[in-house]
């Protein structure tokens, strides 16, 4: 593109660095909830966002072929607990992302058949499992969570895996959100495939400037898939059903377009 200017937001987790990695463009980055919001007050040409922030836009645009997603285990969105699961009764979501918030309902609520109360913290808090109550972690924090956790009585449901128990399907977590009234939807799109060829290719170098590489390198390759097929669609438009139903969106009439 021979725009001079850009303005492209994404999620500071390293799911997302193979998407971003070959982008020369200026990226902001901002947890999903509030790159949501900074999208919707029009600061962002493109943004890579959580999935239910694309669906419930009005006139919603995204970029084909691109996604953020998982097909089994994601590792990174994650419900820790003690206990028994059935036993919980309240439950600590994490405001950094909507989607993950509304998957934790639909899996806890259509899948196991447990209803609960939930707190809405204000702000994301360390990890400390003292907590009276059981927490939803998502991205770098999730990660974190998982690896320096040793005790027995601490269990994490991982919510990408038990999505496909269910559905079969892959969950898709983020896409690459477009303006709405931006000119050049096409060649912007064609940009973020391109980067996204390229960020795959190099993921062996972006996971060894990790503190773990091997780990990250593992993650980027087999929990975290980067494609958005028919597959990925039909899992899209699930989840959309299951928001509706919980009704945790209303019913959205404008279609999902893709370039």
């Amino acid at each position: 593109m021979n725009d001079s200017f850009l303005r492209i937001g994404c999620v500071p987790y390293l799911n997302a660095r193979p998407l971003v990695e070959g982008i020369t463009y200026p990226i902001r980055k901002l947890v999903p909830a509030k790159l949501g919001d900074a999208f919707q007050a029009g600061e962002f040409d493109a943004a890579l966002l959580s999935s239910i922030d694309v669906i419930t836009v009005p006139n919603p645009c995204a970029v084909d072929g691109v996604s953020i997603s998982s097909k089994g285990d994601v590792y990174s969105v994650v419900l820790a607990y003690q206990g028994d699961l059935k036993g919980i009764k309240k439950l600590v979501l994490d405001p950094a992302s909507h989607t993950s918030n509304a998957l934790l309902r639909i899996v806890l609520e259509e899948f196991h058949g447990i209803n609960l109360e939930y707190v809405q913290y204000q702000e994301v808090k360390c990890l400390d499992f003292s907590y009276d109550h059981p927490t939803l972690l998502i991205g770098d924090r999730a990660i974190e969570a998982r690896k320096r956790t040793s005790a027995l009585d601490v269990h994490f449901l991982d919510l990408g895996g038990e999505w496909y128990r269910i559905t079969s399907l892959p969950f898709v977590f983020a896409l690459w959100s477009l303006r709405d009234d931006f000119t050049k939807k096409s060649e912007l799109s064609d940009l973020l495939r391109t980067s996204k060829v390229s960020g795959m290719a190099k993921r062996q170098e972006i996971a060894a400037r990790e503190p773990d590489p091997s780990f990250a390198l593992h993650y980027l390759t087999e929990s975290i898939r980067y494609d958005l097929g028919e597959e990925e669609k039909r899992g899209l438009a699930l989840f959309h059903e299951f928001l509706i139903k919980l009704k945790i969106v209303s019913n959205i009439k404008s279609e999902l377009s893709y370039f």
